[in-house]
């Protein structure tokens, strides 16, 4: 394909109507011509300002093709042999023109085909959205606890109906004592659990825990302690 072939495509190739094989000789001219693809340029920026231009249509499959034949059509159609022979205009001349007329009559499928595009994208991105919703609404609260060379986390689920204790480098207790987990809030201090320590990995099953809570600390207990408030030294806790 030589470079004035190639210039009279440039509106089909604009409009991606093309078949295969020319879009790829035309595209070879593209990469080594600079002036090719200025003028390549100013075809896709008409047919996107025109698309933008037109209401949004629903068209069947194959418009796009029949209605750039037809046009291809009307042109040949309107062409009338001159009364007196003149010099032929370079087709570089007509170009603009075929091209606008080709972008006009192709706008409604290509704002279309973009609107579509566009709405799918919303309803993905929305999809995701609810998804990850949904899913942070199930994953449970993360209080991170500390202190005393140990550290861990609580979690807590989401309706507060149970909850984990997950902790590292808490020794067992000292003989005729035990650690006891507590909830803080505006009712106090309220006993969640009870348990020893662990040379490895402790994980401690929590029961409900009150929504109001403010923090959560473990103190470490004598055993036979009644268990309704505090009575040893604190030796971790959640962030006030």
């Amino acid at each position: 394909m030589n470079l004035e072939a190639a210039r009279e495509l440039l509106p089909d190739y604009a409009l991606g109507l093309l078949e295969p094989d020319e879009a790829a000789a035309v595209e070879r001219l593209l990469a080594s011509e600079p002036g090719l693809r200025a003028e390549l340029q100013q075809y896709l920026q008409a047919a996107e300002a025109l698309a933008f231009a037109y209401e949004p249509v629903e068209l069947p499959p194959g418009a796009a093709e029949r209605i750039a034949a037809g046009v291809r059509d009307r042109i040949a159609a309107a062409s009338t042999p001159a009364p007196e022979p003149i010099p032929l205009r370079p087709r570089s001349a007509i170009a603009p023109w075929r091209a606008i007329a080709l972008a006009s009559a192709a706008a409604s499928l290509v704002l279309a085909v973009g609107l579509a595009a566009a709405v799918m994208a919303w309803l993905d991105a929305r999809s995701e959205s609810d998804r990850l919703r949904d899913e942070l609404a199930a994953r449970p609260l993360q209080l991170p606890i500390s202190g005393d060379g140990a550290a861990g986390a609580i979690y807590v689920a989401p309706d507060f109906s149970s909850g984990l204790l997950v902790l590292r480098g808490l020794p067992p207790a000292p003989q005729g004592h035990h650690y006891q987990l507590w909830s803080e809030g505006p009712y106090g201090a309220r006993s969640a659990a009870d348990f020893e320590g662990s040379q490895g990995p402790l994980v401690v099953q929590l029961p409900e825990l009150p929504r109001e809570m403010t923090r959560m600390f473990v103190t470490l207990e004598p055993d036979g302690a009644a268990g309704d408030r505090p009575q040893g030294p604190e030796l971790l806790s959640t962030p006030r």
